[in-house]
């Protein structure tokens, strides 16, 4: 979960299907979530989640309830966990005072409230945390922490001033909700419609990331037979020309799901 610095894409609509047929046939590069192994017995379960669906706290609870893992890990560093901890407050701070020079509606815009969920703690890491403090179950960062490093000290400066939310507010808007929707939408064309490999630095990031996500995921997976890994769903859909961190674990006989599968997420208890 290594973020840049730059402003919020716009929201990209779902890919058209591909002729001669609907894209949700085999191969079926996403399994049922609803259909779990018995709890006695063993699997690494890797699922694809959206970064900043807001029905992600409530399904990754659900879900976890169900599968009852040994562990969970976690598409994210520890030195994020640290860093977002130590400076969320402030960030926080900074988005309400950005917010307040602008018109009401800008707080509601789609790439706004996306912002909001880049700077908060993700949802991820949450629900598995709580998870775990509730089952006694141990949970672990196992990103890469030098993109943290180099990523997240701009936040401050570069994503929560008044000129960047002007910036985001005039990308086209809608229902966050319908964002996610349509970012599980091109999860699932990918197993018609493989992800491309990202150019440059970016792709070397990415290398160095899934390589070391999987050997830690291989690792944990030797002490903690029943394990849940989550993490965004491009890392774990099919692409093209190398190979995805699934691919790094396909030895192990992982399961892969995503995360909008485990059914319609109930409210998020509150205080």
């Amino acid at each position: 979960m290594a973020g840049t610095a730059s402003p919020i894409e716009a929201p990209r609509g779902p890919a058209a299907p591909p002729a001669g047929g609907s894209p949700y046939l085999t191969p079926p590069v996403w399994q049922d979530p609803r259909e779990v192994m018995p709890l006695e017995a063993g699997g690494l379960f890797l699922v694809g989640t959206v970064h900043g669906d807001p029905s992600g706290y409530a399904r990754v609870r659900r879900l976890l309830e169900r599968v009852r893992p040994l562990a969970v890990t976690v598409e994210i560093s520890p030195f994020s966990v640290r860093y977002r901890e130590r400076h969320g407050p402030r960030w926080r701070r900074l988005l309400e005072e950005a917010l307040a020079g602008l018109p009401p509606e800008v707080r509601g815009h789609l790439a706004v409230r996306r912002l909001a969920a880049t700077v908060a703690l993700p949802f991820e890491w949450q629900a598995a945390a709580d998870f775990g403090r509730d089952r006694q179950v141990p949970v672990f960062p196992v990103d890469l922490s030098a993109p943290a490093r180099r990523h997240l000290p701009a936040y401050a400066r570069e994503l929560l001033t008044p000129e960047n939310l002007r910036s985001l507010a005039a990308l086209p808007d809608g229902p966050l909700t319908a964002w996610a929707a349509g970012e599980y939408r091109r999860a699932r064309l990918s197993a018609q419609r493989p992800l491309l490999w990202p150019p440059g630095d970016t792709l070397a990031e990415l290398r160095c990331r899934e390589a070391g996500m999987a050997r830690r995921l291989r690792e944990l997976f030797r002490q903690h037979p029943r394990l849940v890994h989550l993490g965004g769903w491009e890392h774990l859909a099919p692409r093209r020309p190398e190979g995805n961190l699934f691919d790094r674990l396909a030895d192990l006989s992982p399961r892969r799901w995503l995360l909008e599968d485990v059914g319609p997420a109930a409210a998020r208890p509150g205080p």
